[in-house]
């Protein structure tokens, strides 16, 4: 995957990068034209620890020009750009209700991800009234459109 500062920022606030992923990370962003000395140290490491990815993270960011977000700020991010990949790629919404409300739940329920993280229930509800499931993956892509133009980072 090509390096996406953006996606990059909101995966780190939400510590969904693991020890072992930062070295190919390193590599995205050496091949994307950024360098630097701690983006080559991470880079080298081959099963790295989390002691020894700690040591040059936080200048190996510097170096990457990654920004630090806010957790609830890079979950409505990372909802926004998987709304938007479910609907340019044509994927079942329905299999990603559940995604939207982890990412909910790891904000603690913040005001700014209310928009995606109940849309589980939602669906819950329409199946309990006996919407078909045709009628409700047409309201969810209309709702997932709906949410990315309301999402406060929408200008981003």
């Amino acid at each position: 995957m090509p390096f996406d500062r953006e996606l990059v920022e909101a995966r780190m606030a939400l510590d969904l990068i693991t020890t072992d992923d930062m070295p190919k990370l390193a590599w995205d962003a050496l091949e994307s034209g950024l360098d630097g000395p701690s983006i080559r140290r991470l880079a080298a490491l081959v099963q790295p620890t989390w002691s020894q990815v700690e040591e040059v993270r936080a200048n190996a960011m510097k170096e990457m020009k990654l920004a630090n977000l806010t957790v609830s700020d890079a979950a409505c991010r990372l909802a926004r750009w998987r709304a938007q990949e479910i609907l340019q790629s044509g994927e079942d919404p329905l299999r990603y209700t559940r995604e939207f409300e982890q990412l909910w739940i790891r904000t603690r329920y913040s005001r700014e991800m209310t928009i995606f993280g109940t849309l589980d229930d939602e669906v819950n509800v329409a199946r309990q009234m006996g919407r078909s499931e045709m009628e409700i993956r047409e309201w969810l892509i209309q709702r997932l459109r709906d949410s990315i133009a309301a999402s406060p980072t929408a200008s981003s």
